[in-house]
């Protein structure tokens, strides 16, 4: 039984820093899609997910939609991947990177929501996951 317990425990903390900005207020939305229309380009990469090279996209249209639950709204990101198909996803705001200045930042700490995005960015030009002692 303990077993059982501790392999759900596991599993719900890691599908809770899965979507940690996924599901917001429509305020928090209209303010990405503010900053995010201002990139030319961003990296999508889940730190908290299976180890994944981030992937620099550039943005061709971002917006927001309603989920039909409770308040919540997603931010939408329109871009065209490696094969020139345009691709329409919404995106967890601690897992979308920016580059301002000389610093990587997700777009959930450029607007100062709370989140952990586990595991950073290394450089721009050529990115680059860092392994996290655990």
């Amino acid at each position: 039984m303990k077993k059982v317990l501790t392999i759900a425990f596991m599993l719900f903390a890691f599908l809770s820093s899965a979507d940690q900005l996924a599901y917001i207020s429509k305020a928090d939305a209209e303010r990405a899609v503010e900053l995010i229309s201002k990139k030319k380009k961003v990296y999508l990469f889940c730190g908290c997910c299976a180890v994944t090279e981030p992937k620099k996209v550039k943005v061709l249209k971002v917006f927001y939609k309603f989920t039909n639950y409770e308040n919540y709204y997603e931010v939408y990101i329109m871009y065209k991947n490696e094969a020139g198909e345009i691709v329409e996803e919404p995106i967890d705001l601690a897992y979308v990177w920016m580059k301002r200045k000389k610093e990587l930042l997700t777009i959930g700490r450029a607007l100062g929501l709370d989140h952990d995005p586990c595991v950073p960015i290394d450089d721009w030009d050529n990115p680059k996951y860092i392994e996290k002692d655990i």
